[in-house]
């Protein structure tokens, strides 16, 4: 059954997750968009709104994709493990796997971190201590807990593929189609040191996997945040996760430079709130406010750092792949990207001191 505008209203009524009193009335609107997905969404005026996702290409990729989305909902809506998650993500309404359809919360009238950032044209203490906070909710070791939770069994526990590059990376210079992984190619210390910080990598606590500004939603009294998108949840190391949103800060500063004029780091107009001298406080902020959370012990706290750092050099250098695939020309963001990543990896620590992340 493939969900359309005309059908659409029926199935939710058919399966409960819509109001009668709601169709009857014409108390909604219905839009739909598509990427990956079919995306279907309701608001309504007297009760929350619906977020309907249907998957386009029924291939087993996708729908474990989907299947992770929808068990890390219903896991944080019905264990009492992560009751205080349960406020900071969309409710969960249900799932139906035969046709691959997912219902959850549909936020109206909101805009996501990334996109207030823009529009303000500053970056928000507020936010950096929400994200900090939702984070911590569910970033705690379960050990004990997966022995026996069926929801938790159901992670496959994977390797982020970038921290799993060695037979990537040593294809045939010949066979290569990325530009980012020829230049990485070229460089073997950069290839060691992250072959060192995939050593460092602990499966704890769930994780959410895909962390960054545009999976956090600003609600509408821009007090709020909420966390959407667990397509990539799973169970492994929580400052994979940290790192993420350490991602996004940098990632906006090193992006926000002209490529025209990569010599000259002149950024481009508009952005000149993106500084080094604006981004490290906020995120000084965001991490405190996670090491409070966390109870970290002061040495706790000053190898963590480092290793999310780490962390946050090989994510985007994730994203430099990402950006450069099939280019045989490396884009000249993604050059200041590789030179900014090796630069934190050849000495975490030092960076640290010098955002003062750490004493």
């Amino acid at each position: 059954m493939r969900l359309t505008k005309k059908n659409i209203t029926h199935y939710l009524l058919d399966k409960g997750f819509l109001e009668p009193s709601s169709f009857m009335s014409g108390d909604y609107m219905l839009t739909q968009t598509h990427s990956r997905n079919s995306i279907f969404k309701i608001e309504q005026q007297e009760a929350k709104g619906l977020f309907v996702k249907q998957l386009i290409t029924q291939d087993p990729t996708n729908s474990y994709l989907m299947q992770k989305d929808a068990t890390s909902h219903y896991l944080i809506h019905q264990s009492n493990l992560y009751k205080e998650t349960s406020n900071h993500i969309p409710d969960y309404y249900g799932y139906d796997p035969y046709h691959n359809i997912l219902v959850t919360e549909y936020f109206a009238n909101t805009k996501n971190v990334h996109e207030v950032i823009y529009r303000d044209k500053k970056l928000s203490k507020t936010h950096a201590v929400k994200m900090a906070h939702i984070l911590a909710s569910f970033h705690f070791d379960i050990s004990e807990e997966l022995k026996k939770n069926s929801s938790l069994q159901f992670f496959s526990k994977q390797l982020p593929w970038i921290l799993n590059t060695s037979q990537l990376l040593n294809t045939d210079p010949k066979k290569i189609t990325n530009s980012v992984i020829s230049q990485i190619q070229k460089h073997q210390d950069l290839v060691k040191k992250i072959e060192k910080v995939a050593s460092q990598w602990e499966t704890t606590s769930l994780i959410h996997g895909d962390i960054k500004w545009m999976n956090f939603i600003v609600m509408p009294n821009n007090e709020d945040v909420k966390l959407v998108d667990w397509e990539i949840a799973d169970l492994g190391d929580p400052l994979w996760d940290v790192a993420g949103v350490f991602q996004s800060y940098f990632s906006a500063w090193v992006l926000s430079f002209n490529n025209q004029n990569i010599q000259q780091h002149q950024q481009v107009q508009g952005t000149e709130f993106l500084s080094i001298e604006a981004i490290t406080p906020i995120v000084k902020i965001l991490w405190d406010t996670y090491v409070g959370k966390q109870k970290f012990t002061p040495s706790e706290a000053k190898e963590k750092v480092q290793k999310a750092l780490s962390y946050m050099a090989v994510r985007m250098i994730q994203t430099a792949f990402e950006n450069n695939t099939k280019q045989n020309q490396i884009h000249p963001n993604s050059v200041r990207i590789l030179q900014f990543c090796n630069h934190i990896l050849g000495d975490a620590e030092a960076i640290a001191k010098q955002w003062k992340l750490i004493a």
